[in-house]
């Protein structure tokens, strides 16, 4: 029986720790609110592998899974409950072009093969790391994306994203970003058009302008004179305790400052905190008279309260000023005339 309640326990509590809210990420008792930016993010990576060329475009959602447009092709699309997802294009010299693989790298994918979300968030200023300590911000880590779902578990890798937002009290955050076609987003409910942003737009088959720089390697790719939020810190894979990707990412933005955290939260007023008060203030006198009354007097009843007999009168003298009250609300109302001669 207790073996049985302890695996419901257990079921029922797991769904709550995957949940990640946006705009309630707590790290260390700070709070951070990055509800500003929901919406899918994305970097753009290119490799030069000759005699193929082909880019990786990394998106992810902070406040929930991402939702593929209905245009999409299939087999380009990343499973249902994917938070962040990896797509790789490539194209070889004669302009052939094609999908390499969908990664899906965070999320609740259980059902799928996956794993759960289960996020961890680490507030810099507190880190055990010293070089963190000297930061402003806070690291979230992003788990379940398993590649592929499907298939012998011991051919499948595990997938994570650790994405570090630190303070820049400049930056919204979606500087140099690239506007990435394929997902659904906020702004597309309200009938306006991704492109009315700054940020620019992407092939969703290939970035035609990727591939100029030849250069081996995975490389970020940044329009030229900007300076992007989201930055790419790379995307290892670790066979040390079995095949493990690891995707990093870097986010510059002020909704990252403990100070725009801490403005954000609600604050009381002066007559929230004065009907506190008073309200403290009159229950602490009645406490102390009633121990009084009795200790000294040995009362009991109504005779504990201090001025017991004008509390009782109480009921009787408001109910006797609202009947002068509506009285003389009643006597204004009427009309006045001349007395007789």
């Amino acid at each position: 029986m207790m073996f049985s309640l302890s695996v419901a326990f257990a079921a029922a509590v797991q769904p709550t720790v995957a949940m990640l809210a946006c705009d309630r990420i707590v790290a260390d008792k700070q709070i951070f609110d990055f509800s500003p930016l929901k919406r899918p993010h994305s970097v753009v990576t290119t490799q030069h592998t000759p005699p193929t060329d082909s880019n990786i475009t990394y998106t992810l959602d902070l406040c929930g899974p991402l939702k593929r447009k209905c245009d999409v092709p299939k087999g380009e699309e990343c499973p249902n409950g994917s938070w962040a997802c990896a797509i790789k294009r490539w194209r070889k010299d004669d302009n052939t072009t094609g999908i390499d693989r969908v990664i899906p790298l965070a999320g609740n994918l259980e059902d799928q093969g996956g794993g759960s979300l289960d996020h961890k968030a680490t507030r810099l200023k507190t880190a055990d790391s010293h070089a963190d300590a000297q930061k402003e911000g806070v690291r979230l880590v992003l788990q379940g994306g398993r590649y592929p779902l499907d298939g012998p578990v011991k051919e499948r890798q595990s997938q994570r994203v650790i994405v570090e937002l630190l303070c820049d009290k400049s930056r919204e955050g979606t500087e140099g970003e690239w506007l990435i076609g394929d997902y659904e987003s906020p702004r597309d409910s309200d009938g306006s058009s991704s492109s009315d942003t700054p940020s620019g737009s992407i092939n969703k088959t290939m970035v035609d302008d990727g591939f100029s720089p030849r250069e081996l390697g995975e490389n970020q790719l940044i329009r030229e004179g900007e300076d992007p939020a989201l930055v790419f810190n790379g995307y290892e894979i670790h066979d040390a305790d079995g095949a493990f990707g690891t995707l990093r990412l870097t986010w510059y933005t002020k909704y990252a400052c403990e100070s725009m955290a801490d403005s954000r939260r609600v604050h009381w007023g002066f007559f929230t905190w004065f009907v506190i008060v008073v309200f403290l203030s009159t229950a602490a006198y009645l406490i102390f008279g009633s121990w009084l009354n009795y200790n000294r007097y040995g009362a009991r009843g109504w005779d504990l309260l201090p001025h017991g007999d004008t509390m009782r009168d109480v009921p009787y003298l408001l109910k006797d000023w609202v009947r002068r009250l509506i009285n003389t609300l009643q006597g204004s109302g009427s009309r006045g005339g001349y007395s007789a001669m």
